[in-house]
């Protein structure tokens, strides 16, 4: 029965895509297609990503597929970063796996990047990514955790793109990663916007960030709420008010239509929070647009 509901809300966003929409019927038999055809591949995968980028990705690896069909996943957030940063602002992907992220953000936007991936299999993947695409001058990738204090914490291992830090240490199995904070890595200068998704463990990333998230160098964050902080006793309602309450408002996305409007921020899903509205939405509307599937976005 799990497994079924899962399938079913899956499919369901699958034909919710804003570039299947009109077909979501097509697009749902795409996906499950793609899910089956990548388990008869004997290697990885080169997937064609905006302006010419090429995203490589193991068909073995959890997840991977979302990546074939549909392609842009995380649609509204992605359009997001490529048409929010500009060439020489600084972008911090917190919990890159493979840097899809990271290739919107600098081998699209042509921003810096400074990349997170504790996952050693999934890190060689992100760099794997940053040489295919000749962007070695714009990203650095660190194969760390980040948390509110430097130290080693135990990781999960062969979840693909769902690898988490353990409760405690308490599931048998995985590697142990070193963890440091982000107000130590930017000590020096803030980035324009960070996309974080650590699979629940965020309120630890922000409370190595007490200083960050002050700066109004920041501008901008794409911050997961999945549900995922109770494994950790997290209450992820009180890190999104405090987000808040640092000067953030909680927005969504129409990356078609280049409209950023005020939300909740109560629901399950990534959340974009930006400083000052009015700028980023003018920012967003004069980007230059970019081309994936043979469309101007």
């Amino acid at each position: 029965m799990q497994f079924a509901k899962k399938l079913f809300y899956t499919l369901r966003s699958v034909g919710q895509h804003p570039l299947k929409r009109e077909a979501p019927v097509r697009a749902a038999v795409k996906f499950c297609l793609a899910q089956v055809a990548v388990r008869f591949v004997p290697g990885d995968i080169g997937v064609a990503f905006p302006n010419q980028t090429r995203l490589l990705i193991s068909p073995q690896m959890k997840g991977a597929a979302h990546f074939i069909s549909p392609g842009l996943c995380e649609f509204e957030e992605m359009c997001f970063v490529a048409h929010f940063l500009r060439p020489g602002d600084l972008f911090a992907d917190v919990g890159a796996n493979v840097g899809a992220f990271t290739l919107l953000a600098s081998g699209v936007a042509g921003a810096r990047t400074v990349a997170f991936e504790p996952s050693p299999p999934t890190f060689r993947y992100l760099l794997a990514n940053v040489r295919l695409n000749d962007l070695s001058d714009r990203v650095i990738a660190h194969n760390l955790a980040l948390g509110g204090k430097e130290g080693v914490v135990r990781f999960t291992e062969n979840l693909g793109t769902e690898n988490y830090v353990c409760p405690n240490g308490a599931e048998p199995g995985g590697i142990e990663v070193k963890v440091t904070s982000l107000d130590r890595i930017f000590a020096d200068r803030a980035p324009t916007l960070i996309k974080m998704d650590v699979e629940g463990f965020e309120t630890e990333v922000f409370a190595g960030a007490a200083k960050l998230l002050a700066d109004p160098a920041l501008e901008a964050m794409i911050v997961e709420r999945g549900g995922s902080g109770e494994r950790y006793g997290h209450d992820e309602g009180a890190l999104h008010e405090r987000i808040r309450a640092a000067g953030f408002v909680p927005c969504a996305y129409s990356a078609l239509k280049r409209d950023l409007t005020r939300t909740s921020a109560e629901g399950v899903g990534n959340v974009i929070y930006v400083r000052r509205l009015e700028e980023v939405q003018k920012r967003v509307r004069t980007a230059t647009a970019f081309r994936f599937a043979g469309r101007e976005i």
